[in-house]
């Protein structure tokens, strides 16, 4: 797994970045003015970050998990992880058919619900199946 430089992460813009951390060049990282990762943290390949999120030290974001943080926010505090395609999202649109759903649709015809995430310390993510 390639990683990129610090330099490139310094570039990137980020909120916060810590000493050591490390991003796959394979994996997304959009909005990153809102995020906050702190030290020896490491982000593997094909992963998505992006909206709101902070993520504290020692943390492991395993291949193909996606943290969309949105306006509320996800946070991974230090020690904890997500495991092999976790998927964190802190808002979703309404599916009991009241409203329409999906990002295409104006904001008027839809009923979103927003929440904080909070991955506690030394604690994990997994999917399952």
């Amino acid at each position: 797994m390639a990683f990129l430089n610090e330099k490139q992460l310094e570039l990137m813009g980020f909120k916060y970045l810590g000493n050591n951390v490390r991003i796959s060049e394979k994996a997304s990282i959009y909005s990153p003015e809102q995020i906050e990762i702190g030290d020896h943290s490491r982000i593997d390949d094909f992963c998505v970050i992006s909206g709101k999120v902070i993520i504290g030290r020692n943390v492991h974001i395993a291949v193909f998990c996606n943290v969309a943080g949105g306006e509320k926010g996800a946070t991974l505090e230090d020690f904890s992880g997500l495991a092999y395609g976790c998927h964190v999202f802190t808002q979703s649109d309404d599916y009991g058919g009241r409203t329409l759903t999906n990002p295409t649709v104006p904001d008027k015809y839809k009923r979103e619900i927003k929440k904080e995430i909070v991955i506690g310390r030394h604690s994990i993510a997994e999917q399952t199946l």
